[in-house]
């Protein structure tokens, strides 16, 4: 009986034998505190100081012991000013029941489970494993690729029990010969007393008792006729005689959590074979849109792109402007450099070009041969005309020495321009034509020259 006016828990024999309680404790005494009970319905646990102070009803809970490992079902009365809760030990028929509900559970929940979410069901089963078979550790271990060695890769302990995760890592077989020599031979490795193992286990008992392991049950998992790891329980507190029910218990949990490691890995592979299929999607699409020797946008990638920023230009109502450069006497250079020599001056006058598109939506393209073009959204004449002067600038920069041009000692460019506000009726041949007039008109007028169509012409 609870009293909550005083936090006082009364507490009649079959209980205090039950639990190891003194007769009267009060909510906050840490004995009560300690005392932890396990909901396999929700797979998480309280201590009883918050179950007796919780305002739940728990009529139809069959709830666990953490400490006994003891089933239990509980009935609750409430009085005026307390609680009366009835704890009666769980049939063994009702047991199996539950064990069946929460495994079946667990099991629906990990058939379309995400990655992300393996590692929490699998340990919500180890629990389950664990608290059924009335053990203090329950764990999964899964070999390396080529099965010389184990590693723990997930575990549940009993309340107070002393975790061995981190330090079962890679563990070689010859760390434990009889043991793996055995699982792979009968696929159970079943020890109800540490201290019986024969002289042939003096490496196995050695490191059982040095995890405080008194009795062991562990079950081989197989995936597709291979031996991928096993699952396991294990006793500290006091020897445990294995029954057929654990070993039953043990294996199903075993093929649930195989199937889920396989459907976990099955979808890995999915999802990385999906990025690699992005990947070289995104590489083609690329190679696809850039040109290969200078490595910025070539003519497809243009045409499209033109098109798009007509469209938009003509949506918003805002002026879009069209360059198409030609390097000065290049036939002259490749003629005396030769073409190699050539190729490099190109890629050295694409960069620099492409180095002056920094805004979102300019596009720099080779439009073929030496000629290049660029895209500017939103720039009127004025503006283009500016942005032309900078395109000639940045080319006379790079001194690059051209002793056969008739206009400078060093590589130069002829410009022609093209603005205009786009209307549905601007089409992309005609913009082209346009810049494609002016630079004609600058190469005729003596090159080296900036030059903007304008519609009078």
């Amino acid at each position: 009986m609870f009293d909550n006016s005083t936090s006082t828990a009364h507490i009649n024999q079959l209980a205090q034998g039950l639990f190891g309680l003194a007769p009267e404790l009060n909510i906050t005494s840490v004995t009560l505190s300690n005392l932890h009970i396990h909901f396999p319905s929700t797979e998480k646990s309280v201590s009883m100081a918050t179950f007796l102070s919780s305002k739940h009803n728990w009529l139809t809970e069959t709830l666990t012991m953490v400490e006994s490992n003891q089933a239990i079902q509980v009935k609750k009365t409430a009085l005026s000013i307390a609680d009366i809760y009835f704890f009666e030990p769980v049939a063994l028929e009702q047991k199996h029941d539950d064990f069946d509900k929460v495994i079946a559970n667990i099991s629906s929940q990990l058939i379309d489970i995400q990655s992300d979410s393996v590692d929490k069901k699998i340990e919500d089963a180890l629990r389950t494993m664990g608290t059924f078979c009335q053990a203090d550790r329950s764990y999964l271990f899964q070999f390396s690729p080529d099965g010389m060695l184990m590693s723990n890769t997930h575990e549940w302990v009993n309340h107070g029990i002393a975790p061995f995760k981190e330090q079962l890592q890679d563990v070689p077989q010859e760390a434990l010969p009889y043991f793996f020599n055995t699982l792979k031979a009968s696929g159970i490795f079943m020890v109800p007393d540490v201290n019986t193992l024969p002289p042939a286990a003096e490496l196995e008992r050695t490191e059982f008792q040095s995890e405080g392991i008194k009795s062991l049950l562990c079950i081989a998992l197989f995936s597709e006729n291979a031996l991928f790891g096993f699952i396991g329980c294990d006793c500290v507190h006091s020897k445990h005689n294995w029954t057929e029910t654990d070993l039953l218990r043990i294996k199903l949990v075993g093929e649930i959590l195989t199937s889920a490691l396989k459907n976990a890995s099955y979808k890995l592979h999915i999802e990385d074979m999906q990025n690699q299929l992005l990947k070289v999607n995104k590489e083609l699409k690329s190679q696809a849109n850039i040109d290969s020797l200078t490595t910025i946008a070539n003519r497809r990638c243009f045409d499209k792109t033109l098109s798009t920023e007509i469209q938009r230009a003509a949506r918003i109502k805002k002026p879009l402007s069209l360059i198409i450069c030609d390097i000065d006497y290049f036939k002259l250079y490749n003629d005396n450099f030769g073409h190699q020599q050539g190729d490099q001056v190109l890629k050295q006058v694409a960069i620099a070009l492409h180095d002056l598109c920094k805004r979102e939506g300019d596009l720099a393209a080779r439009y073929g041969g030496e000629e290049f073009a660029i895209i500017l959204p939103c720039l009127n004449e004025s503006d283009c005309y500016h942005f032309a002067q900078l395109l000639q600038k940045k080319v006379r920069e790079l001194k690059i020495d051209h002793p056969y041009s008739n206009v400078s000692k060093y590589l130069t460019l002829s410009v022609g321009c093209f603005s205009c506000i786009p209307d549905k009726h601007t089409q992309e041949d005609l913009m082209i034509l346009a810049a494609d007039s002016a630079l004609y008109q600058a190469k005729s007028a003596g090159r080296n020259l900036i030059n903007t169509f304008t519609k009078h012409r």
